[in-house]
């Protein structure tokens, strides 16, 4: 029998440049969801009077069984289920806070 080296290192194909990366995530759903029009701070009040601040929202709907729907520019997704909620309003400005 004779002795057959195969270099493994360049056979099959390469995942290196395939599939997408956290940086061309972000930046789709910021493509994909500007046209909801809604891009800002958002300050959610939750039962019992507590606020959740939600930055860079790029989108914010309410869903069909009364869930809050908010993306962020960066990617993030922020759901909250129809009874955690009571409302939402864009972030104001504090004083002296630039």
């Amino acid at each position: 029998m004779e002795n057959v080296q195969v270099d493994v290192k360049r056979q099959g194909s390469s995942t290196k440049r395939q599939g997408s990366t956290t940086k061309r995530n972000a930046e789709d759903t910021t493509e994909i969801y500007s046209k909801f029009g809604a891009y800002g701070n958002y300050q959610v009040t939750v039962p019992g009077g507590n606020h959740v601040h939600v930055m860079d929202a790029v989108t914010i709907r309410v869903l069909d069984h009364g869930e809050l729907n908010l993306v962020t520019d960066s990617g993030h997704w922020f759901l909250f289920a129809p009874n955690s909620w009571t409302s939402v309003s864009p972030a104001q400005p504090k004083p002296g806070v630039v």
